[in-house]
């Protein structure tokens, strides 16, 4: 009772103090919530325009309701105002950027008044603002380029230069750099290769470029390496890069081998494959050096470096080749040593090396075969098969001739000098016709289509065949052979031409008329038949005609008077065929039939000296009715050459014959009866030759020219021809013999038969005479002149001493002067030379002495210059050896006018009289006479400087014309010409600046200015051009005359070409636009406009109006989606592609489709919906609206077949709450990926570390390109691969890229046993199957075959002592296992505290054999014992993150601790290996009466919570039957454990597949997990990702 009342007193004295300490802890009005002097809140800058942001806190913590309690304002001390107050809401004003304005925090004062006491309380606020990822890497000192050797080793690094700069904080700012393909359009204009492939980054954030693959310049010669720079951001997706390329240019090396080149080689990329030459010596003969075929040796060096070829014989066969044969080791020739027989070698084959001089000595050979000839003492000799041919005309070309022994012609050439095994050398056929030629294999065949039997050609030919050696040695003699030619029907019967037929009148059948054709063809071919093909006058059955005899015969009446035409058909055997007309006329009867001639034809020669009346011949003809008959001649007689007698019949000659004018005649003859019944008859008569023509020469005379002192010197050529024929043509010459002179008779050459000199006779005349070869001989005469040629001994001598000329300047190659020299002999020889002067400037022509200049002559440098000419041939110094020459130089106009002085600027008043003088320039001109160097003046230009000025134009004078206070102009550029009066004219141009110095005249307070000098105006980016932005009103344009000359002007700062100023009507300045504006690309522009008038009329500090246009934005632009992984195959390009499992949790992100949008605001905000989507994605699929992201809403367990692939459409929409929005389209696909679908590329030399997702999509477009299927990247692996006892093994220098493929088609998901996978895999597609570890060898059992000879007895005993030992075993196992259970269970319990197993753990195979003696390896499960921040470890356990699966679980072995073999596949694993010490649970519980207290050094910190799974996070369940109510499961393996009581037999609390949210793992069923979906927390995935080890 004490104790509570000294209690009671202590709690009085103690309470008070607890009230007023609670009184005075509490904040009042004004006062900072959290007790501190300052407010803190963070804000992130602004995304573009961004303003909607709010600060962390949100609300301000202040105490006091704000206008209630407390009245809040912002003061901001320096710079703008960049919050305002919603309540204690900070509301940002204007956008933040971070990163341009090294914006890191800003500090401003709250004031707050507390509104009962009107106390007044200041606050700093510190407002951190944060990065975001608004700025991309720029790269520096770009452009880049490097030269790299063709030869650098794979791996080097040529570029170590590549540098971007991203101005955001943190890992936003940090860049790595990537590898990409390239834009084929920039690729083809640089004429460069993608260098994509070729070259890599092997560390992304240094940016050092490294040969990837082998260099050829032959091949390539330029790369363009495209590089991406990308930040680091978290948010992978918000990621920002750029990109810039690398041009390497690839430098040629020593790495080509020379080649050798001659036309006709097989060749590669211009290299011979496989050269061979040849050549020949002949047996016992030095040749010196070989003729090579096909060319010269020669070899070049395949690359560009040209290195020197050197040349050498390599080896050659027989070993002996080295006495007879060298090749220079610089051009290539092969030399002869001395002479080789055929006995010691037929045939010498070498081996030619060319090698490069250099030090890689690169070299290549060439084989090249010599052939030794035998000695050619007989000529070849050529034999043929048979020495007669025939062959068919008109035969086609290459057809055989056939011999008489029915086989074509072959001919054969033998040579009595070639022994056995010499070799044959290659003959050419030489053959007398071009009918015939002789093929490669050695038949005789037709070279002639047009071979014609027929006459007048003989049936026959004789044809002589010469065989010579190839390389022109000797020939064969002539081998003779006769071909006939066998007839072919290639010619129509023709019908001759007759007179028309008089046919008597008759009543009865009568012959009329016999037609005879003619057929040149022979034989068969020759027969001819006979029909009427057409009669005129209807007359067609009055006549028939016999087919075989050609007789026409009337068939009944003919009257007297009917004319006919009969067309009469003749035809051969082949059915070749002619017609012929005959005119039959019926005359009155009896007489029916017309005379008949003895003879159709009748030939007669007539020699031309025939005396007139002579008889040529005599032509006589029958009447049938012995009727008289006369003779006439029809036709032939042109030149009434012959008469004949009308009723003889004799033919006589009536005027003198000429055969040199007609040597034929063709005399139709006719007979005739009284009737006038005729027939006619054809006379050949040839005219005879008789000497009656004289030998003529071709000259009356002739003139020729011989040199004195020479015998049996050629004079020349006389020659004469005679027209008759024969012996009567043949000439003979003659001379007088008393001449010096020789005449050959048969040729007419003239000689000298003795020497001639030209002092006693200069000159020859004879007559030569031409004698025919007749009898009778006639002759012809001409005359002949034989002039003796002088030889010169006279020196050539000048008549004229001194030669004065005018010569232009500026003409090179000028005709000077033509100097003459006279010579005294007969032939003058003279040769003119300059023997003092300038040769570099003159030239003579040693023949004709033409002086000619070398140079142009300058006026103004020399203007005469002397020449003194002679002769080689005159080297005397008397008079008449040399002339001068003076060469006076006439002036060009060839210099312009030159100002002697710079012009410098001139400043004058405006008030300036007209008249005044403003300047003077003056101008010389170097030319030395006039009127060239006559200087005068002009103005040029079109300026207004022409208006108000004007030059003087022979002084230079420049005065003011006009009054210069008309232009508010005050810089004036007169442009002035000096030029000449020569011709051509020439001029020069200077420049005088004036100043005009204006004076104002107006008070200031009416000078003109703008209203303002600042505007704001707003125009929307799709206004169209001339849209009026603003008019600028100008004050006191009324108080001014309206000619005031008055300017608006936009100054060079501003927009001159997306803008323009004019001055209206009403003299202001209205601004408009003049080219189109876009909001996405500048949002804002800043005008300046000046005002320009008369200096003094302006108001200078109104003269200037700035005006600030802001563009607004409007909806022009559509969403776009954006592929951050874009296949190389155009079929899947601009689609997403995606996969699923099936045992992927519900609510999955499967993908997320995005798009952007450039415009602003609501215009550029996007909503996401759906397009297409069939009712499978909607049953399968949900699309959240504002994310893009495509999650799962329902599992994949039970897809149907036929619904796989899904596919369905995702549209963008921007400005969704709004009509005016613009929409895009994107297709998706999405796979169900299963085992089967699966593939692994291996790359051995890159780590996982290392390999980045780009260069991994890098590898699968490679993939793509030689397979054309779509590949898709699944994870990321270290390499895996079998040890040696067959267990999965991982390699960390390597890489395994997950993959799978698609059919670009169909966006089918393809199986490893599907055609498309075979075929790429076929075609050089290196992926395969993942890895899975092999079984363990079994034992082999050996089956031994029962005795045969065994007894019953021993049978019967082994039995009973197998069933004894049996029993005795079994009792023994079991009580070993029952000690064995119980030992293992302490032993966990004293070690492990909690911790027991259910099954035996997992063990990898590797090959561990247990026994009682040595039990297998235990493994045991430990955590990490220590405090983890969420935010710094925080594990992804859905489908998202790939690399957490039950192949990551790693062991660690408790006796050791090394790592046992394992499945991961991840690159990066956190490995929980440490033993906690409270107890060694994964959560740890301890009962403290009854109350549950979780240790915190765990992996995963939960609030507890009454279900038992949910303490279970990231754990393996187990029950713990400690006295707890309802159960916890703990980090336990499934099994109870009883608390202190561990000798009753643990039982499962449950199976694995009762338990929710766990599944059994299909590859290690004594291990699961528990799979739940965790997206109701809130946190960031780390970019690499973490893998817990058990």
């Amino acid at each position: 009772m004490a104790r509570w009342g000294a209690l009671t007193q202590q709690w009085i004295v103690w309470f008070p103090l607890i009230l007023l300490h609670g009184v005075l802890a509490t904040p009042g009005p004004c006062e900072v919530e959290t007790g501190q002097s300052s407010i803190i809140v963070d804000i992130e800058e602004s995304r573009g325009d961004q303003v909607n942001q709010s600060t962390v806190p949100a609300i301000l913590p202040i105490v006091g309701e704000p206008d209630v309690d407390v009245v809040l304002s912002t003061v901001f001390p320096k710079g703008p105002t960049l919050f305002q107050l919603d309540g204690k809401r900070l509301q940002l004003l204007q956008p933040l950027d971070r990163d341009a304005d090294n914006l890191s925090h800003m500090v401003f004062q709250l004031v707050c008044q507390v509104k009962s006491t009107k106390k007044r309380r200041t606050i700093p606020v510190i407002v951190r603002v944060s990065d975001i990822n608004d700025n991309a890497p720029i790269f520096q000192g770009t452009p880049y380029e490097t030269s790299v050797s063709e030869l650098v080793p794979l791996g080097t690094t040529i570029f170590d230069k590549i540098r971007a700069v991203d101005i955001d904080a943190g890992v936003n700012g940090l860049a790595e750099y990537f590898i990409v393909p390239g834009d084929n359009k920039t690729i083809e204009e640089s004429n460069a290769a993608d260098g994509y492939g070729f070259f890599a980054i092997p560390i992304p954030h240094q940016g050092q470029i490294t040969v990837n693959r082998t260099l050829d310049y032959e091949r390539t010669q330029k790369y363009l390496v495209t590089i991406v720079a990308s930040d680091r951001a978290r948010d992978t997706k918000r990621r920002m890069s750029s990109t810039t390329t690398l041009t390497v240019n690839v430098q040629d090396d020593d790495d080509q081998d020379p080649s050798f080149i001659y036309k006709g080689c097989s060749s590669h990329e211009g290299a011979c494959i496989n050269p061979e030459y040849s050549s020949f010596v002949n047996s016992g003969v030095l040749a010196g050096i070989l003729t090579v075929e096909p060319e010269k040796i020669q070899a070049v060096d395949m690359d560009t470096l040209n290195t020197r070829i050197k040349y050498s014989i390599e080896s050659g066969e027989p070993d002996s080749w080295s006495t007879y044969f060298d090749i220079d080791e610089n051009t290539g020739a092969v030399r002869q040593l001395q002479p080789v027989d055929t006995s010691i070698a037929k045939k010498f084959q070498l081996v030619i090396k060319a090698e490069e001089i250099s030090e890689a000595k690169r070299f290549t050979t060439a084989k090249m075969t010599i052939t030794v000839r035998p000695v050619d003492a007989s000529p070849p000799v050529v034999s043929a098969t048979s020495d007669e041919g025939r062959v068919e005309e008109n035969s086609l070309r290459g057809t055989k001739v056939i011999g008489t022994d029915n086989q074509p012609i072959r001919f054969s050439v033998s040579d009595p000098d070639l022994g056995p095994g010499d070799p044959v050398p290659k003959y050419t056929f030489e053959l007398t016709t071009n009918l015939f030629d002789i093929d490669k294999d050695n038949y005789l065949i037709v070279n002639d289509e047009h071979i014609d039997r027929d006459p007048p050609n003989t049936g026959h030919l004789r044809v002589q065949i010469v065989a010579r050696e190839a390389n022109g040695g000797a020939a064969s003699a002539p081998y003779s052979i006769m071909v006939y030619f066998l007839d072919q029907n290639d010619n129509a019967p023709v019908i001759p031409k007759t007179q028309p037929i008089n046919v008597p009148a008759s009543l009865e059948p009568a012959p009329v008329y016999k037609v005879e054709a003619t057929d040149i063809d022979e034989g068969e071919n020759a027969r001819i038949s006979y029909s009427i093909y057409h009669v005129s006058n209807n007359g067609g059955n009055k006549f028939t005609i016999d087919p075989t005899s050609g007789v026409i015969s009337s068939t009944g009446r003919l009257q007297a008077g009917e004319q006919y035409s009969v067309t009469v058909r003749a035809t051969d055997s082949k059915g070749l065929s002619s017609q012929g007309i005959i005119e039959l006329m019926v005359a009155p009867g009896p007489n029916t039939r017309p005379p008949v001639f003895s003879s159709r034809d009748y030939y007669a020669p007539v020699s031309e000296g025939a005396a007139i009346n002579s008889t040529v011949t005599t032509v006589t003809a029958k009447d049938p009715e012995n009727e008289p008959v006369t003779y006439s001649i029809v036709s032939g007689n042109d030149l009434r050459q012959f008469a004949i007698g009308s009723n003889t019949g004799i033919i006589t000659v009536i005027r003198r014959l000429d055969r040199e004018v007609l040597t034929r005649y063709q005399l139709m003859v006719r007979a005739e009866d009284p009737g006038r019944l005729s027939t006619t008859a054809t006379v050949n008569i040839k005219v005879t030759d008789i000497n009656d023509n004289n030998p003529k020469f071709d000259e009356d005379s002739y003139l020729f020219h011989v040199k004195e002192g020479l015998s049996r010197e050629q004079v020349g050529y006389v020659h004469a021809t005679d027209i008759d024929e024969g012996v009567n043509a043949l000439v003979s010459y003659t001379i007088p013999s008393n001449l010096p002179f020789s005449i050959d008779n048969a040729t007419g050459l003239i000689s000298t038969s003795t020497k001639l000199d030209y002092e006693d006779t200069k000159e020859y005349a004879f007559v030569v005479t031409a004698t025919d070869g007749a009898i009778d001989k006639r002759l012809g005469t001409a005359s002949v002149t034989v002039l003796v040629d002088d030889v010169s001994d006279e020196a050539p001598v000048f008549t004229q001493a001194l030669y004065s000329v005018h010569v232009p300047e500026n003409a090179p190659n000028y005709p000077v002067v033509k100097v003459h020299a006279e010579d005294p002999d007969t032939l003058p020889e003279i040769t003119y030379t300059i023997l003092k002067g300038d040769t570099e400037l003159f030239s003579i022509d040693r023949k004709s002495g033409m002086i000619r200049t070398l140079k142009a002559l300058d006026r103004e440098m020399i203007a005469r210059h002397e020449l003194l000419v002679g002769t080689e041939e005159n080297n005397g110094e008397g008079n008449g050896a040399t002339t001068t020459v003076e060469v006076i130089v006439d002036d060009k106009n060839d210099n312009t006018p030159i100002f002697t002085s710079v012009t410098r600027p001139v400043t004058i008043e405006d008030t300036s009289s007209i008249g005044s003088l403003v300047e003077t320039v003056v101008a010389l001109d170097s030319d030395a006479t006039p009127p060239n160097n006559r200087i005068r003046y002009a103005l040029v230009g079109r300026g207004k400087a022409s208006i108000y000025f004007h030059v003087e134009p022979d002084t230079g004078a420049i005065r003011l014309r006009d009054d210069l206070r008309k232009e508010t102009d005050s810089e004036y550029t007169v442009d002035v010409q000096a030029y000449d009066q020569g011709d051509p004219v020439l001029s020069s141009v200077t420049s005088l600046t004036v100043y005009v110095s204006h004076s104002a005249t107006v008070p200031p307070d009416v000078r003109l200015g703008f209203a303002d000098t600042t505007y704001t105006e707003h125009v929307a980016e799709n206004s169209p051009n001339g849209t009026l932005i603003r008019t600028l009103p100008i004050w006191n344009k009324g108080k001014h005359s309206k000619d005031l000359p008055l300017k608006c002007l936009l100054t060079s700062s501003s927009h001159k070409g997306v803008f323009y100023v004019r001055l209206t009507e009403e003299r202001d300045c209205a601004i408009h636009l003049n080219a189109s504006i876009d909001y996405e690309n500048i949002t804002e522009y800043s005008l300046e406009v000046q005002l320009e008038s008369i200096q003094g009329r302006i108001n200078p500090e109104s003269s200037k109006a700035v005006i600030n246009v802001h563009v607004t934005d409007v909806n022009d632009n559509a969403p776009v989606f954006i592929f951050n992984e874009q296949s190389t195959i155009v079929g899947a390009k601009e689609k997403y592609y995606a996969i699923a499992t099936k045992d992927m949790p519900l609510n999955t992100n499967v993908l997320q489709v995005k798009a952007k949008d450039r415009d602003s605001g609501d215009y550029g905000k996007i909503e996401y919906r759906k397009n297409a989507w069939t009712k499978v994605a909607d049953e399968y699929f949900s699309l959240d609206s504002d994310t893009g992201v495509i999650s799962n809403i329902k599992t994949f367990e039970n897809v149907p077949k036929e619904a796989l692939p899904f596919k369905f459409n995702v549209m963008a929409k921007d400005n969704p709450k709004s009509e005016d929005s613009k929409t895009a389209r994107a297709s998706v696909v999405i796979n169900l990926l299963q085992k089967d679908n699966q593939f692994v590329l291996e790359v051995s030399n890159v780590n996982v570390d290392t390999m980045s997702t780009p260069q991994a999509r890098n590898l699968l477009s490679e993939i793509e390109g030689k397979s054309g299927l779509v590949a898709g990247l699944e994870k990321l692996t270290p390499r895996l691969y079998l040890g040696e006892n067959g267990s999965l093994e991982s390699d960390s220098k390597g890489t395994n890229v997950w993959l799978y493929l698609l059919d670009p088609n169909t966006g089918e998901i393809l199986t490893r046993e599907s055609q498309p996978v075979k075929k790429a895999i076929e075609s050089g597609v290196s992926i395969r199957a993942p890895l899975s570890p092999s079984e363990p060898p079994r034992r082999t059992q050996v089956a031994v075959a029962p005795l045969a000879t065994a007894l019953p007895a021993a049978l019967l005993a082994l039995a009973a002592l197998v069933l004894v030992a049996a029993t005795a075993a079994t009792v023994y196992i079991c009580a070993s296992w029952n000690r064995y259970k119980k030992h293992k269970e302490q032993a966990l319990q004293q070690q492990y505290g909690t911790l027991s197993l259910s099954v035996a753990p997992p063990r990898p195979p590797s090959g561990y054999e247990s026994s009682e003696d040595e039990p297998a390896p235990r493994y045991e499960t430990q955590v990490l014992n220590m405090a983890v921040d969420d935010a710094d470890l925080q594990l992804d356990f859905s489908s998202n993150n790939h690399a957490f699966n039950i192949h990551n679980v790693q062991y660690l072995s408790k006796d050791n601790g090394e790592r046992s073999p394992t499945l991961s596949e991840t690159a990066t694993t956190a490995r929980a290996s440490s033993v906690n010490e409270n107890g060694g649970t994964l959560n740890n519980m301890t009962n403290f009466e009854n109350n549950m207290i979780r240790n915190t050094q765990t992996l995963n910190r939960r609030t507890q919570n009454s279900h038992p799974l949910n303490n279970a996070l990231g754990t393996l369940p187990r029950v713990n039957n400690n006295n707890m109510g309802g159960g916890l499961l703990a980090a336990t393996l499934g099994r109870k454990i009883n608390g202190n009581n561990h000798k009753k037999k643990p039982q499962p609390i449950m199976a694995y597949d009762e338990i929710p949210g766990l599944h059994r793992a299909s590859d290690n069923d004594n291990v699961t997990f528990g799979k739940r979906n965790f997206t109701g927390f809130s946190y960031d995935q780390s970019p690499v990702e973490t893998t817990t080890e058990l």
